[in-house]
């Protein structure tokens, strides 16, 4: 596996460089060795969309799925090497999922930084904070709640492994808690600003 992946990221640098027959070729073994990859098939859809061949293209995106999670991390792979691809692979993502506050907080990032103020504010006003508060925040808060009490509770009882257990599974969620909630924090402050 480690081969196939080493495939893709030397293929996602051709791409990256518009070395599009460099990329296929390597896409091309990369699928002959793992024939079901959706990462590669993606890629490949991806690249001869660009070299105008829509109808092959359309045959390798039906072999990917979720697709609008492949736009969103091709978006963040070019963000810094082409944002204006970074831009085109954020509107395919949402084109697919107009829902995905993810794809609309980069966009409109992206879209902020390179001085484009009108066009962030119009994704910032799509972004759907309050569902990624309660999925980001409250959701691992409550987890954290429920484990501790839980865990203490057990601690009296002398269940010392499985409220240790317990324990290690509240402070997995203050990681979560941790890594996701600035992110949330981010969409309502970026959605407040432009009402």
């Amino acid at each position: 596996m480690e081969n196939i992946g080493r495939l893709l990221e030397d293929a996602l640098e051709h791409y990256a460089n518009k070395k599009y027959d460099n990329a296929l070729k390597l896409l091309n073994e990369l699928l002959s060795a793992q024939p079901k990859f959706d990462r590669g098939w993606f890629l490949k859809g991806v690249i001869l969309e660009e070299i105008g061949k829509p109808e092959e293209a359309g045959e390798c995106f039906e072999k990917a799925r979720n697709l609008s999670a492949m736009w969103f991390r091709l978006g963040l792979h070019m963000e810094d090497s082409d944002p204006q691809r970074a831009i085109a692979c954020y509107d395919r993502a949402v084109e697919n999922d107009q829902r995905f506050n993810m794809a609309w907080l980069n966009k409109g990032m992206l879209h902020e930084k390179l001085g484009m103020s009108a066009e962030a504010e119009g994704c910032y006003r799509k972004i759907s904070p309050w569902r990624e508060l309660f999925s980001r925040v409250i959701v691992p808060t409550g987890f954290f709640i429920f484990l501790s009490g839980g865990s203490f509770m057990m601690f009296d009882r002398g269940e010392m492994t499985l409220a240790i257990l317990v324990m290690a599974m509240a402070f997995f969620c203050l990681f979560w808690l941790k890594r996701d909630a600035g992110t949330a924090i981010l969409m309502l402050r970026k959605k407040l600003k432009v009402k």
